[in-house]
């Protein structure tokens, strides 16, 4: 699939960079597109990945996978985010996690040590491009730093309250759709999904929160909320 300006100039990561800068920047460092399939794996643990990949279309999880089989969803990305970008930049260029298509994925994929390899001088979108991966990728560190306080709660109440608080300051209201089914959002808070369910009956027989599949109203007052 070939790539084109109207695809991009809408993602942070193209920010203030023009049409012509933007095609001569990705044509020199060979940049390419692909298309991966709901279900399937983009990339898997001990993998090389060589690119920093933005998404143009869809929902990729990043996802750790022990022995057995049993998932957690470390952070989720949807169209104009990063993936790959860690592990890129890294000495060894290997992965650590699984990153999955939860949805139909188109993913631009930039080669990271060709970008490297230029310079500002050599084009002036060089500079902006970085910094645009440079603000994206301290974004994700944010959002993964939060996951990490909301799992940390002692108890899945306490987490389920913590993600229900995020995501009433996210979309700025107490009544939100949460962008997880039961199954991704028992992986991201690390926890059953069977306790999860019944856990979520039980705070709205207690007038802690209302719901109907993904859409939420916490009931509960603000100091009730961690």
């Amino acid at each position: 699939m070939k790539y084109t300006f109207d695809m991009v100039k809408d993602l942070r990561a193209f920010r203030d960079i023009d049409e012509a800068d933007f095609k001569t920047l990705l044509q020199t460092v060979g940049a390419f597109t692909k298309k991966i399939k709901k279900g399937g794996y983009i990339t898997l643990a001990d993998e090389e990945v060589p690119c920093v990949s933005v998404i143009l279309k869809g929902t990729v999880h990043m996802m750790s996978e022990d022995i057995w089989g049993n998932r957690s969803i470390l952070v989720f990305m949807n169209r104009g985010d990063l993936f790959g970008e860690s592990f890129a930049c890294s000495s060894n260029q290997v992965s650590l996690v699984n990153f999955y298509a939860a949805s139909d994925v188109t993913a631009l994929y930039i080669p990271f040590d060709k970008l490297l390899s230029l310079s500002a001088n050599d084009l002036g979108a060089y500079r902006q491009l970085v910094q645009n991966i440079m603000t994206l990728v301290a974004d994700k560190n944010v959002r993964i730093l939060q996951k990490l306080e909301i799992v940390s709660k002692c108890n899945l109440r306490d987490k389920l309250m913590a993600y229900f608080s995020y995501m009433a300051k996210v979309w700025g209201s107490m009544e939100f759709d949460v962008p997880l089914g039961r199954v991704a959002l028992s992986e991201y808070l690390c926890v059953d999904r069977s306790a999860l369910t019944r856990e979520l009956s039980r705070m709205q027989d207690d007038g802690l929160i209302e719901f109907e599949k993904n859409h939420f109203k916490i009931l509960a007052p603000a100091d009730s909320l961690t």
